[in-house]
């Protein structure tokens, strides 16, 4: 039986008075879920950003500040 099949399994098994409260939770957990995914491009620029750092290739605050006035 598939994890699917299962989750089914249950939710015809559950009284109707949690059914509500079963969907709410699954929302949640999916917007959560949604909410946290990164794209690939996003993956690439924090990596070459760590990259970068590592390396040293960074500008201090100092430095920035000093551009800005």
């Amino acid at each position: 039986m598939t994890l699917k099949e299962q989750l089914i399994k249950e939710i015809e098994q559950t009284p109707d008075t949690l059914l509500t409260e079963l969907l709410d939770f699954l929302l949640f957990i999916k917007e959560r879920h949604t909410a946290i995914e990164i794209t690939e491009e996003e993956q690439a620029n924090i990596i070459a950003s760590e990259s970068a750092y590592q390396a040293g290739d960074y500008v201090t605050l100092e430095e920035y500040e000093a551009t800005q006035a």
